[in-house]
């Protein structure tokens, strides 16, 4: 009988050691952007309890979280420093770039939003606001004024502060990153030009990771009531299926949130970028072939079309990983 409870416990220890990792990073498969797909106006939302800050999910979170970020931290400093990719890949991946965000742009005029999906316009002065975007995506998408367009991405960014609010608007605040990183590489003055470009690919990075910050607490966290509706439609949760009944969608919710916060950070403090870039850019590309095996076709393209600028920054931060000027480890050196 020992035997056997040695044999029994020794397989669920060596499944804990394989699925337990995978427990850490697999609830981030379903970083659909919640509000694309859930009406935080409609009155049948479920009404879920949140977590409090003594919870004992939370204060596990909160450690898995602080102990990622400086795992982060401490590989950084023990990596070795990628090249930059040579002249033709840059300028083919900034090209790239832009045209992915001038199609993201118009089409998302097309449908009458501003920036997101569900960012519906619901008056005149939004309506002017969706014409500048159109503007803005074609100008990027002709290669032209690109300095000027850089500028009026700045302009349709108060302009959605105006229209939304500030919460719902900085919840896409990375497109102020792209637009300094068009404005940097593209600025009329030579000299200043040269000044600001090294800080081009900093910009872009900080503010894509605090885009992904605010998301994760405003759609997973602070908004659990929408990821949990999401939940509660989709079917994300796959974590009973592994044999972890008690993992249920407000734990795997919480889970999401707190990895989008994660990663947001890391992207923040500019360590390991490439390879936190590439977990992201895998995540993403997750979230949308699980809409295509649902065959939600409709979402898996409004998922896609929304992406496209987040796409675009990702491949500028694995292929220009040059970002380092403003990062933490800098500081810790310097101290």
């Amino acid at each position: 009988m020992a035997n056997n409870f040695c044999c029994g416990f020794g397989r669920k220890a060596f499944a804990f050691m394989i699925i337990g990792p995978a427990m850490l990073f697999a609830p981030v498969a379903s970083w659909a952007h919640v509000r694309w797909f859930i009406d935080s106006k409609d009155p049948g939302l479920p009404n879920v309890e949140p977590y409090a800050l003594h919870d004992t999910a939370v204060l596990a979170w909160i450690a898995i979280a602080l102990v990622m970020i400086l795992v982060a931290i401490f590989l950084d400093t023990k990596l070795p420093s990628f090249p930059v990719a040579n002249t033709k890949i840059r300028h083919d991946v900034m090209e790239l770039m832009r045209i992915l965000t001038g199609v993201s742009f118009l089409l998302t005029a097309y449908d009458g939003a501003i920036v997101a999906p569900h960012l519906d316009v619901t008056s005149g002065v939004g309506l002017a606001f969706v014409f500048l975007q159109a503007a803005i995506g074609l100008m990027l998408l002709s290669n032209n004024f690109l300095h000027q367009a850089a500028v009026l991405i700045i302009v349709l960014f108060v302009g959605m502060i105006t229209q939304f609010g500030f919460l719902a608007a900085f919840e896409y605040v990375n497109v102020i990153g792209i637009a300094l990183f068009l404005l940097f590489n593209y600025f009329p003055s030579d000299d200043m030009r040269e000044r600001l470009k090294p800080y081009s690919v900093d910009a872009l990075r900080i503010f894509t990771g605090i885009a992904l910050v605010i998301l994760g607490i405003s759609e997973k966290l602070h908004g659990a009531m929408l990821g949990n509706a999401f939940m509660a439609e989709y079917q994300w949760n796959f974590m009973p299926l592994l044999g972890f009944e008690a993992f249920d969608n407000r734990l795997f919710v919480l889970s999401v949130g707190v990895m989008e916060v994660v990663l947001g950070v890391i992207l923040i403090l500019g360590v390991v970028t490439r390879l936190n870039t590439l977990v992201i850019a895998t995540f993403m590309f997750i979230s949308n072939v699980v809409l295509l095996m649902q065959e939600r076709q409709e979402d898996a393209l409004l998922e896609l079309i929304g992406h496209l600028p987040i796409i675009s920054t990702a491949l500028i931060l694995l292929m220009l990983g040059y970002g380092q000027r403003l990062k933490v480890t800098n500081l810790i050196r310097r101290t």
